[in-house]
């Protein structure tokens, strides 16, 4: 008796996840379905992988020798299906963005996506990249692109490129085209909240010459501190590309900073062993829609 990609795939998330209800519900199927299929997959193998924790499922060490090479045969089976027809790619993804990258590349990416993968259903999650890592370790999105991730374990990190991120002013200020720490500490400053890589991008480039802005505000959205920022009530740190349409209309300014900032390395992450056909489909096609819109940067370009 031989085992199968679907008894390996109900085996690889139940270990993941925990317990059989977690499991039958992120490959929606029932608990009973999941069950039969690891029990015949340990008949097949020989082997006892589970025993009994709390009221969950632990891998045994026989299991946990299984689950690397489960991994490796389930992202490789979807590969070939890929491959062999994008129609076939069915199902749905729940995919995370920061707001920044969003707002410029989103748009590309829906056309993207219902062309080369009609059968495909997306949802699409936005919020800051430190929120979306801990979505994806708690497995409630499959898939998401990070700007400074922080990196977990038992996550994938695919680099993307670089997203320049610039200062940018309302043309009021009158500020430029080059600013130093020292230019602007003194003047009000939004950015999204502390753990954030906006954040952190601001606290480091003042951390150069050992200064803190006087006065920080937070927003939980890029969309607004961008609509802030133009309206000239704050300076803030936004993706350059986010803000032509300002710079066209003469509302901002991207000014040049001295030194420059630490711009967002970008990264696709998705849970090892989950490169499942939507997520490999949704990974093609964020590439695809990149390079449409010559949007990130090699390391080192800019």
């Amino acid at each position: 008796m031989r085992f199968t990609i679907a008894q390996l795939e109900a085996f690889f998330w139940t270990v993941r996840l925990g317990s059989l209800s977690k499991a039958a519900s992120h490959l929606h199927m029932s608990q009973p379905t999941i069950s039969l299929r690891l029990r015949d997959l340990e008949q097949a193998l020989n082997l006892k992988l589970f025993q009994r924790n709390g009221r969950g499922l632990a891998a045994t060490p026989d299991g946990l020798a299984l689950l690397p090479r489960a991994a490796a045969l389930l992202e490789e089976a979807d590969k070939i299906m890929l491959q062999t027809d994008p129609e076939v790619v069915t199902g749905s993804i729940r995919v995370g963005f920061a707001e920044g990258f969003a707002m410029t590349c989103l748009p590309t990416l829906l056309e993207t996506v219902r062309a080369d993968y009609p059968l495909l259903k997306a949802e699409y999650v936005v919020s800051i990249s430190y929120e979306l890592e801990r979505e994806l370790n708690d497995r409630h999105l499959d898939l998401a692109v990070l700007v400074n991730p922080i990196g977990r374990p038992g996550m994938r990190l695919v680099p993307l490129g670089v997203q320049d991120t610039a200062w940018v002013a309302s043309t009021k200020w009158k500020l430029g085209p080059e600013v130093r720490p020292a230019d602007l500490y003194r003047l009000p400053i939004v950015s999204n909240q502390p753990r954030s890589a906006m954040f952190r991008q601001i606290k480091d480039w003042f951390a150069t010459a050992g200064l803190e802005p006087v006065r920080h505000d937070l927003c939980n959205s890029v969309a607004v501190i961008g609509h802030l920022v133009s309206s000239g009530v704050a300076l803030g740190v936004l993706p350059a590309r986010m803000m032509e349409a300002e710079v066209r209309a003469g509302l901002v300014d991207v000014l040049h900073p001295i030194p420059e900032l630490n711009h967002g390395r970008v990264y696709a992450s998705y849970p090892e062993g989950g490169l499942t056909g939507p997520v490999s489909a949704m990974l093609k096609s964020i590439q695809k829609s990149l390079d449409a819109i010559d949007y990130l940067k090699v390391d080192g370009a800019l």
